[in-house]
């Protein structure tokens, strides 16, 4: 049974995280576990080291918090929890805290929710961000509007470079839902013959019943990322893929697209961000 650690600071806004954890459960065989970070206890900036000698607050208490919170959830979403887990915790290091339970649960997945502005804004900045770029295992990223519904399609932009190791691990993420998997690529040379030629050779390798391909011409005066949040809204995916890598400049640039000029981007469909 794959398991997901669901992170929550039992805020309204990272109900969205949870709720869509909670999908996922109910379409597949998924193990649940809540996890609340307190950080309360920290008076001030150096209460760590000039109050050592205070005792934690009491664990049991903020684990009884987030069941209500959880439960409260599933009450709301009609829908029915399978095997759930919860931990609650008193750490100053939160992304820390974060990838340690992932580690010792053997988590395949982490979800977290942003904190407002939009997707694009929030995406990189805080605890996402950090745990973007440090976390062993894939990363479910859930903005703030999204609205809970049935997963059934897969959005992966790729750059094709490595299409034969990525695309066989978002087909692994898309069968537990028998969803197909839409692959967009973009290039400003793609009526070039031999480029058309090499990409219809790749869609000829890889399409199938459960995968198809589309290949876009980038337009100069229009950015990367707005080509491709266009196609989002067209055609309404239920999660967005994405591969992180520090020299992989197809997926840098849309990223640095995210963190400065266009702050509207979609704010309603989940990513999943394996990292390689």
């Amino acid at each position: 049974m794959k398991k997901i650690l669901v992170t929550t600071d039992l805020s309204y806004n990272s109900k969205t995280a949870a709720r869509f954890a909670i999908q996922l459960a109910s379409q597949a065989s998924y193990e649940l576990t809540f996890l609340y970070i307190n950080t309360s206890f920290i008076i001030d900036p150096f209460s760590a080291v000039t109050f050592v000698g205070l005792p934690e607050p009491d664990t049991k208490l903020q684990e009884q918090s987030l069941m209500k919170f959880v439960k409260t959830l599933y009450r709301q979403t009609g829908k029915q929890p399978g095997k759930i887990n919860y931990i609650a915790e008193n750490k100053l290091d939160v992304n820390e805290a974060i990838l340690e339970c992932a580690r010792k649960i053997k988590a395949d997945y982490i979800c977290m929710g942003t904190r407002g502005g939009g997707l694009a804004n929030k995406l990189l900045g805080s605890h996402t961000n950090k745990i973007l770029h440090d976390s062993p295992v894939p990363v479910l990223v859930v903005p703030k509007y999204y609205r809970m519904k049935k997963l059934n399609s897969v959005l992966y932009p790729s750059d094709i470079e490595n299409i034969n190791t990525e695309l066989p691990m978002i087909k692994k993420f898309a069968a537990a839902f028998d969803a197909p998997i839409a692959v967009y690529h973009y290039d400003y040379f793609t009526d070039e013959d031999e480029i058309h030629k090499e990409l219809n050779k790749i869609a000829h390798k890889f399409k199938s019943e459960k995968v198809s391909f589309y290949f876009k011409k980038l337009n100069p005066e229009v950015s990367l990322l707005r080509h491709l949040q266009i196609d989002i809204i067209k055609t309404r995916p239920s999660i967005i893929t994405m591969f992180a890598k520090a020299d992989r400049s197809w997926f840098e640039q849309l990223f640095q697209s995210l963190k400065t000029s266009e702050k509207g981007f979609d704010t309603k469909t989940p990513m999943l961000v394996f990292r390689k």
